[in-house]
């Protein structure tokens, strides 16, 4: 078993590694160096302005929902297959020592994932929460005894009987952490420390007394992989095409009123089909959704004009580029070869199509930007460029970056 497992964590990485080298593309690279920039510089100046600030009683709650929410990015990665429940049947006494391994694979991942974020929230500590570098400490202490704590009972939650029910997951999974985290927070922070900690010894001699005569529930187990890896998949499809997911079209007859209508010209006809394409697709139009969602959100946190605007040109530029694969979604049909109608309209009508999206992303980004109150002149200019990049983006960029894909 261990060996199985061995291999299937090396297969696993190589699918990582496969991946990563198309969501980490020269484009992505450059717009993520200008995020974090920006990101970085809106925090500092963020933390400036609370040097001088007393009362700042939401500080505190921040904390614990930050924390509380990055607690719960783990899951634990068993690499159990759907043929496991069959063929690995027989070996199910060596099914611990397998765990084992998948325990600490996710552990490791999991604190990782922790101690990087407990390292970005660290100044948030010191200049709005006020807590001494020992509480700090303590805290970070804390927040990995409860990860620890979770992917332990992420992998006794695998075996038969135990209880799975939504309320008793509210409060196993969500309520204790909370309150340890409540307490090591508004009361001295080794109190908090220490119950995590009495938490993690409780919980672990439990499992020690209950676990060797329990029953692998094979079903579950796979099934929790495989969504693990589903929502994995869905992440790189964002990027390029993965075989394992294929998003089912919806009619959406409800959009239809705002849709072309068809027509018999070239490009009219082509517009028909872009729309409906994006639409009726949730690969392009959930993306297209979130990324813009994301934005938007995004634009209200950030205070700084400049880096605002520089967010704003990145996602737009971000969503002309993930938008580009319309534009051959029907090449492979045959008819769209025979069919008398006039290929030159084809770009035409698609750069149409993309500066329509464009631009109501980009008035939606200019909302928070014009909200901010930065002077007439520069919202103008910030409209005016948005706008700019729209139009370069859908008449200019995309025809020489289309020219390469057709």
């Amino acid at each position: 078993m261990n060996e199985i497992w061995k291999n299937r964590r090396s297969s696993y990485q190589k699918m990582l590694l496969k991946y990563l080298r198309y969501v980490f593309n020269d484009h992505f690279v450059i717009a993520l160096l200008f995020l974090f920039g920006a990101f970085g510089l809106s925090y500092s100046n963020f933390l400036k302005s609370l040097s001088g600030s007393e009362n700042m009683w939401w500080a505190q709650p921040a904390v614990i929902l930050f924390l509380l929410f990055i607690l719960h990015t783990n899951q634990i990665a068993t690499f159990l297959q759907e043929p496991d429940k069959v063929f690995l049947l027989p070996q199910e006494h060596q099914i611990r020592g397998y765990l084992k391994s998948s325990w600490s694979y996710s552990t490791l991942v999991a604190l990782t994932v922790q101690v990087a974020c407990y390292l970005l929230l660290t100044p948030f500590l010191l200049f709005a929460a006020k807590m001494s570098g020992l509480n700090i400490i303590l805290l970070a202490l804390t927040q990995l005894v409860l990860t620890v704590n979770r992917t332990e009972s992420q992998i006794t939650a695998l075996f038969l009987p135990q209880k799975r029910s939504a309320k008793f997951e509210a409060v196993y999974s969500w309520l204790l952490p909370a309150v340890v985290l409540i307490v090591s927070v508004y009361l001295p922070t080794y109190i908090g420390a220490i119950i995590a900690i009495l938490m993690l010894v409780i919980i672990s001699e439990h499992d020690r007394k209950q676990l060797p005569g329990a029953i692998f529930d094979w079903r579950y187990a796979i099934d929790q992989e495989a969504a693990r890896l589903a929502r994995l998949y869905r992440f790189f499809n964002m990027f390029t095409d993965v075989r394992t997911v294929t998003p089912k079209p919806k009619r959406r007859l409800y959009l239809d009123r705002f849709l072309p209508q068809y027509s018999t010209d070239s490009e009219g006809f082509f517009k028909y089909l872009f729309w409906r394409a994006f639409v009726r697709s949730g690969e392009y139009s959930n993306l297209y959704l979130r990324l813009t969602l994301l934005c938007f959100i995004i634009l209200f946190f950030i205070h700084n004009f400049w880096g605002a605007l520089l967010i704003a040109a990145v996602f737009i530029y971000l969503l002309g580029f993930q938008l580009m694969p319309i534009f051959v979604v029907y090449d492979e049909i045959v008819f769209m070869h025979t069919y008398p109608i006039n290929i030159q309209k084809k770009f035409i009508a698609f750069s149409k199509v993309l500066f329509s999206l464009l631009f109501v992303s980009a008035m939606l980004f200019f909302v928070p930007i014009a909200i901010q109150g930065p002077g007439l002149v520069k919202v103008l200019s910030a409209l005016t460029l948005l706008v700019a990049e729209s139009i370069l983006i859908a008449r200019i960029y995309s025809k020489t970056r289309l020219s390469k894909m057709s």
